[in-house]
């Protein structure tokens, strides 16, 4: 799956978010106001923070949405997973409900990738988020970051070296009718009210703009994601 940017549609999609933003703070405004209103009955209080809740979900979904296109400011540079990795861990423990358990695995001695370390963290960010969103139920998540050999298939002048991060987790699994569109934007598997369909989208586009690869194996009960990055540039 490729993902195809112009400078038009990423403009089109921050001036969205930009107003879509300014809107939604109204909302949240006034209904705080509304809410502090000790004559308000049950009904009436309860109703409001349903209203609010539907523009706080409403916040994210356009937050992630803009996080679809390209950073205006994007920074390049060698990233030691080991320290990077570990420093994410806390809020991906913050994303597990109680009956998950999560697991890293990530050596010191890994090879330094080349990238983006905001578009890094997006990708590792939301393949993460969609494993832990799985085990909601019940079932551990693995994190495992090792180095890989080239993938075939891949360009002759990019890296032989590269890094595999994995994400497996114990979840339902990926039902079969719908694999071919799991990273489709605004697509989901999940039942939860609020999941926006959009994680793997970013995941993938991400991953792609730095030259990587990001696929997946799914059979009932597991499922794991395979993040694969170059541990250089292409021209350097």
């Amino acid at each position: 799956m490729q993902i195809e940017h112009s400078e038009f549609q990423d403009q089109l999609v921050r001036g969205l978010a930009h107003r879509m933003n300014n809107i939604l703070t109204l909302f949240h405004g006034y209904l705080g106001l509304l809410m502090e209103n000790q004559k308000l009955d049950r009904d009436t209080r309860e109703g409001l923070a349903k209203i609010k809740e539907g523009a706080r979900a409403a916040s994210e979904l356009m937050d992630r949405t803009h996080s679809l296109v390209r950073p205006p400011a994007v920074v390049w540079r060698e990233i030691k997973l080991h320290d990077f990795i570990h420093m994410l861990k806390p809020s991906f423990d913050a994303l597990c409900g109680p009956h998950t358990k999560l697991r890293l695995e990530c050596p010191d001695d890994l090879p330094a990738i080349w990238g983006d370390a905001t578009r890094v963290k997006s990708a590792i960010f939301e393949v993460v988020r969609n494993a832990i969103e799985a085990t909601f139920t019940g079932g551990d998540v693995k994190i495992v970051v090792s180095s890989a050999h080239k993938p075939p298939g891949t360009p002759a002048k990019q890296a032989l070296q590269w890094v595999s991060i994995t994400v497996t987790d114990e979840g339902p699994g990926i039902p079969v009718e719908m694999r071919e569109r799991i990273f489709q934007p605004f697509f989901s598997t999940k039942k939860k009210q609020n999941a926006t369909g959009l994680g793997l989208t970013v995941a993938t586009g991400f991953v792609q703009q730095m030259g990587g690869i990001l696929r997946f194996e799914s059979v009932p009960g597991k499922t794991a994601f395979q993040m694969l990055l170059p541990s250089r540039s292409e021209n350097s």
